[in-house]
């Protein structure tokens, strides 16, 4: 029986390790495509026809852009998942996934404490009026007699 062939859109900065380990179980695949529009020439030539999942990193749309209909409708009828290391679907149409019977996950998680710590950092600074310390302060001219 032949491997599944698993798709990468985006660098991996961390995790190679891992990635390299799924490689015992599917064939890793990644596009030559640096750009949309070549991105969806190579899923049109058929060189993705046989990937299963895609494993989609945030900084993958340069290569893809948005995952929108468009780009949903070019993607191989093989393919079932992506998974977005990402907190958010706002690269990706899921409603255009879904009606091509591709499940969609994310990392929802991920950045939940570095979000709240900006949230109070926000908070703070506006109840204290820390933005005063960093917008343009007029300044004197020398030569203003007045």
């Amino acid at each position: 029986m032949s491997k599944p062939h698993i798709l990468q859109l985006g660098e991996i900065d961390h995790a190679k390790k891992e990635w390299a380990t799924l490689s015992s179980i599917g064939e890793l695949i990644e596009p030559k495509a640096r750009s949309r529009e070549e991105f969806i020439a190579e899923c049109k030539k058929g060189a993705f026809d046989k990937v299963v999942v895609a494993y989609r990193t945030f900084q993958s749309v340069a290569i893809t852009g948005l995952v929108d209909e468009e780009l949903v409708a070019a993607l191989p009828k093989s393919l079932k998942f992506i998974a977005h290391n990402g907190a958010g679907y706002d690269q990706i149409d899921v409603h255009a996934c879904t009606a091509k019977g591709i499940r969609v996950s994310n990392v929802p998680t991920a950045v939940d404490d570095a979000t709240a710590d900006v949230n109070m950092f926000l908070i703070l600074g506006a109840l204290r009026g820390f933005n005063t310390c960093i917008l343009p302060q007029p300044t004197k001219n020398d030569n203003d007699t007045s």
